[in-house]
Formats: structure tokens, sequence, C-alpha cells
């Protein structure tokens, strides 16, 4: 069987597109509508219409939504896997010694 996903599933825009859908589906679990998550989120409408329709929108705006909807927690857990260094320093370090292998 083939590993690797799909096309559809690593395109940029079909991931944003899957988290708008999936903010719209939690806001609908509340029974809330858009104007009630915009005005709980301090968003306008139209912002969040974009960003449920189109999945577009800041990163700040997909945040203040996320902690209204009680994600917050998942929205963390995207970048809080240990870094592979432990500072900028030894990543350059890495890629100096790299550099005169080469």
């Amino acid at each position: 069987m083939d590993k690797i996903p799909p096309f559809q599933l690593r395109n940029p825009n079909y991931l944003i597109r899957q988290i708008g859908q999936r903010i719209r589906t939690h806001r609908k679990a509340r029974g809330w509508t858009q104007a009630e998550l915009a005005e709980r989120s301090g968003i306008s409408l139209s912002t969040l219409k974009l960003l449920e329709r189109e999945g577009k929108g800041s990163l700040q705006r997909l945040a203040k939504v996320a902690v209204i909807l009680n994600l917050d927690g998942e929205l963390r857990e995207l970048f809080s896997a240990t870094p592979a260094y432990a500072s900028l320093d030894e990543v350059e370090a890495t890629h100096r010694i790299a550099d005169r292998s080469r």
C-alpha cells in the first residue's frame, strides 16, 4: 500500500479549508450562529464567514476562535513536539559541520 498521502491531503489550500469546516462543525455543535461566535471571539462576522468558508484569516483570529470553541489545546499541540535542536547556535553548528564535509 502506498504510504504517501494523496496530494489533496498534502495541499495547503485543502488543509485550510478543512480547518474552516472544522470550525463550522464545532460552532454548530454548540448551537451558535456565525454572529454569536464572531461576537464571542471578538472578530468581525465577515472575517468569521471567510474563515469558515475558505479557511482564510490570520493566525491571531484563528487563535481567538479556537479559544472560544475550547480548541486552543489542540492548536497548542500542533507545534509542541520537542525541537530537534536546543538552540539556534546548535542548528548553525550542525550546518557548518555539514558544509565542511562536502
